[in-house]
């Protein structure tokens, strides 16, 4: 499962911003920051930055599949 969403992320560095998350998302900003806040998305908030760690968004998202098991997706040659 993690494979069809370490796609939608793939050529992002390890650290990604707010911005990052919401293009792969297709989400606003504004609605990044506030997953972010209220702990629905993995984050950390250091200073006024936020942190957030390509990996756990990938874990995080994939552990909340509606989908039991999906069959692997072959990218790449």
């Amino acid at each position: 499962m993690a494979n069809h969403v370490e796609h939608l992320f793939a050529g992002y560095p390890a650290i990604l911003s707010a911005k990052d998350v919401a293009e792969v998302l297709g989400l606003n900003n504004k609605t990044v920051y506030e997953y972010l806040q209220s702990g629905t998305l993995p984050g950390y908030h250091i200073g006024t930055k936020w942190v957030i760690i390509r990996d756990e968004v990938v874990d995080f998202i994939s552990r909340a599949s509606n989908v039991a098991d999906r069959p692997a997706v072959s990218v790449g040659p």
